[in-house]
């Protein structure tokens, strides 16, 4: 599996204190099967996390796993607030994106469709696009299911987390995410992970749930094929491109 949102990296953010509990919430990601990780510090006001400390813990931390002889490769990113997506400076956000293809936005239960369209214009002209994250403990998108559609039309991905699927942000999360991957419109399932103790992974545990209600092949889009399209590109012709069922 690729993890496409976890707070992996030590002492930035509310995710792992140190680089112990970091060393052990990664061996708990690969207990599970994940091979690959997307770490995701957030960019926010609570934690304007630096670009430059972010990419010296990754160094630290892909050292530290090379030691313990653990094969789970780490590259970054970040979550960035909706209020930082629209206040930074472009150029901090397009160096926390993925390849200045991807920029992980963080959905907070009172963000508005609006301010995600106001975001998607401003990325829209370095050839960004959004991947949303957990769009369903979003109010608007509990209340209506299709709001976000327009902006998925123009290319911009859904990513639900496994603690919503397994109820561990409350019903109307879990309902929310469920419908969202009933009906096509999940496109990502990250673990939102921060610690090994503390907001555990649950990627496998969601992962068993989505392939015993629709199959091994949607677990597999969700947690594999779409990730590795984020992470990599397609590879087509140079064109790069996320391919919806």
């Amino acid at each position: 599996m690729i993890d496409t949102h976890c707070h992996l990296l030590p002492a930035l953010d509310d995710g792992p204190r140190d680089a112990a509990d970091a060393l052990e919430l990664a061996r708990d990601l690969v207990a599970q099967g994940v091979e690959r990780v997307l770490c995701t510090p957030h960019y926010s006001s609570l934690f304007p996390t630096r670009h430059a400390q972010a990419e010296e813990r990754l160094r630290a931390l892909r050292e530290l796993l090379g030691s313990a002889r653990l094969g789970l490769e780490i590259s970054l990113a970040a979550e960035i607030g909706p209020g930082f997506a629209v206040t930074e400076p472009l150029e901090e956000l397009l160096d926390r994106t993925i390849d200045r293809r991807f920029a992980l936005v963080e959905v907070l239960g009172d963000t508005r469709p609006s301010a995600l369209l106001a975001i998607r214009e401003r990325l829209n002209v370095s050839g960004v696009k959004l991947v949303l994250a957990h769009p369903e403990r979003c109010r608007a998108v509990q209340r209506r299911l299709g709001v976000l559609d327009p902006l998925r039309a123009e290319g911009a991905l859904l990513q639900v987390v496994a603690p919503s699927l397994i109820g561990r942000w409350g019903p109307e999360a879990e309902a929310t995410a469920w419908r969202l991957v009933d009906t096509g419109r999940a496109d990502l399932l990250g673990s939102d992970a921060h610690g090994a103790r503390r907001r555990r992974p649950h990627l496998r545990e969601a992962c068993d749930l989505v392939a015993a209600r629709l199959g091994d092949g949607v677990a597999a889009e969700l947690t594999e094929r779409r990730p590795r399209l984020v992470m990599d590109g397609d590879g087509a012709g140079g064109g790069r491109r996320i391919l919806r069922t």
